[in-house]
Protein backbone atom coordinates (compact mmCIF):
# COMPACT_ATOMS: atom_id res chain seq x y z
CA UNK A 1 0.00 0.00 0.00
CA UNK A 2 2.62 2.09 0.55
CA UNK A 3 3.72 2.33 -3.13
CA UNK A 4 0.77 4.23 -3.77
CA UNK A 5 0.74 7.19 -0.75
CA UNK A 6 1.11 9.87 -3.08
CA UNK A 7 -1.89 9.21 -5.26
CA UNK A 8 -3.96 8.68 -2.23
CA UNK A 9 -2.89 11.86 -0.64
CA UNK A 10 -4.19 13.45 -4.29
CA UNK A 11 -7.22 11.81 -4.40
CA UNK A 12 -8.05 12.50 -0.64
CA UNK A 13 -7.50 15.64 -1.88
CA UNK A 14 -9.39 16.11 -5.27
CA UNK A 15 -12.44 14.88 -2.63
CA UNK A 16 -12.13 17.70 -0.06
CA UNK A 17 -10.69 15.66 2.28
CA UNK A 18 -8.09 17.91 3.42
CA UNK A 19 -7.50 16.35 6.82
CA UNK A 20 -6.73 12.71 5.32
CA UNK A 21 -4.60 14.78 2.67
CA UNK A 22 -2.76 16.15 5.07
CA UNK A 23 -2.00 12.83 7.16
CA UNK A 24 -0.95 11.07 3.54
CA UNK A 25 0.89 14.18 2.43
CA UNK A 26 3.00 13.94 5.64
CA UNK A 27 4.00 10.42 5.85
CA UNK A 28 5.13 10.51 2.15
CA UNK A 29 7.38 13.69 3.38
CA UNK A 30 8.33 11.69 6.12
CA UNK A 31 9.46 9.04 3.33
CA UNK A 32 10.61 11.57 0.47
CA UNK A 33 11.29 14.17 1.97
CA UNK A 34 9.66 17.37 3.75
CA UNK A 35 10.55 19.42 0.80
CA UNK A 36 8.70 17.86 -1.29
CA UNK A 37 5.45 17.71 0.27
CA UNK A 38 5.27 20.97 2.03
CA UNK A 39 2.95 23.22 -0.49
CA UNK A 40 0.59 20.18 -1.06
CA UNK A 41 0.66 20.70 3.06
CA UNK A 42 0.21 23.96 3.09
CA UNK A 43 -2.61 24.12 0.42
CA UNK A 44 -4.26 21.84 2.50
CA UNK A 45 -4.06 23.37 5.29
CA UNK A 46 -5.53 26.74 3.77
CA UNK A 47 -8.34 24.93 2.55
CA UNK A 48 -9.33 23.73 6.02
CA UNK A 49 -9.02 27.47 7.63
CA UNK A 50 -11.20 28.55 4.90
CA UNK A 51 -14.02 25.98 5.34
CA UNK A 52 -13.50 26.99 9.09
CA UNK A 53 -12.02 23.66 10.16
CA UNK A 54 -9.10 23.24 12.83
CA UNK A 55 -6.21 21.29 11.49
CA UNK A 56 -5.88 18.16 13.43
CA UNK A 57 -2.22 17.21 15.13
CA UNK A 58 -1.29 20.97 13.91
CA UNK A 59 -1.32 24.21 15.71
CA UNK A 60 -3.46 26.68 14.68
CA UNK A 61 -0.95 28.84 13.13
CA UNK A 62 -0.59 31.97 9.85
CA UNK A 63 -0.14 29.69 6.51
CA UNK A 64 3.68 29.47 5.47
CA UNK A 65 4.31 31.27 2.91
CA UNK A 66 4.55 30.84 -0.95
CA UNK A 67 7.36 32.48 -2.78
CA UNK A 68 5.53 34.74 -4.57
CA UNK A 69 6.82 36.42 -8.40
CA UNK A 70 5.05 37.76 -11.38
CA UNK A 71 5.85 34.81 -12.87
CA UNK A 72 5.03 32.46 -10.42
CA UNK A 73 2.73 29.35 -11.48
CA UNK A 74 -0.90 29.23 -10.03
CA UNK A 75 -0.70 26.74 -7.34
CA UNK A 76 -3.03 24.32 -8.37
CA UNK A 77 -1.07 24.01 -11.51
CA UNK A 78 2.22 23.50 -9.38
CA UNK A 79 0.49 20.64 -7.38
CA UNK A 80 -0.56 18.85 -10.66
CA UNK A 81 3.21 18.84 -11.78
CA UNK A 82 4.77 17.75 -8.91
CA UNK A 83 2.44 15.34 -8.73
CA UNK A 84 3.19 13.52 -11.84
CA UNK A 85 6.76 14.62 -11.39
CA UNK A 86 6.51 12.13 -8.34
CA UNK A 87 4.60 9.46 -9.72
CA UNK A 88 7.21 9.38 -12.94
CA UNK A 89 10.39 9.01 -10.65
CA UNK A 90 8.43 6.56 -8.25
CA UNK A 91 8.29 4.17 -11.46
CA UNK A 92 11.59 5.34 -12.91
CA UNK A 93 13.05 4.30 -9.37
CA UNK A 94 10.87 0.56 -9.45
CA UNK A 95 12.34 0.08 -12.91
CA UNK A 96 15.70 0.41 -11.64
CA UNK A 97 15.04 -1.81 -8.78
CA UNK A 98 13.50 -4.24 -10.84
CA UNK A 99 16.98 -4.24 -13.17
CA UNK A 100 19.07 -4.54 -10.32
CA UNK A 101 17.25 -7.62 -8.97
CA UNK A 102 17.78 -9.03 -12.68
CA UNK A 103 21.50 -8.20 -12.94
CA UNK A 104 22.11 -9.69 -9.85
Amino acid sequence: MEKDLVKRAHSAFNQGDYQHAITLYQQAAYQYGQHLFDVNINICEQRLQKSGHAVMGTPRVAPRSVPKSVDAIPVAQQLAETQELLEHYYRRCQELEYRLQDAG
